[in-house]
């Protein structure tokens, strides 16, 4: 049978707290990220609608996944 052997780990990364954001505030911020990208989104067999924000000039890539522009 072998011996266990104690290995100290790193200590975990500090997390900083970031202030808390009020709904209108997270719907600014969610505006301000998809400005000037198209939406695209795809229908698997199930019903469910995935949506992506996409720069314009990879909207041909994300077509050929099977994303259709809204």
């Amino acid at each position: 049978m072998s011996t266990s052997v104690k290995r100290s780990r790193p200590p975990k990364a500090i997390e900083v707290a970031v202030p808390v954001l009020s709904h209108a505030e997270q719907l600014i911020a969610l505006q301000k990220r998809e400005e000037g990208k198209t939406v695209m989104y795809k229908q698997d067999a199930w019903g469910h609608i995935e949506t992506r924000f996409v720069r314009t000039h990879n909207v041909k890539a994300w077509e050929e996944k099977g994303f259709h522009v809204r």
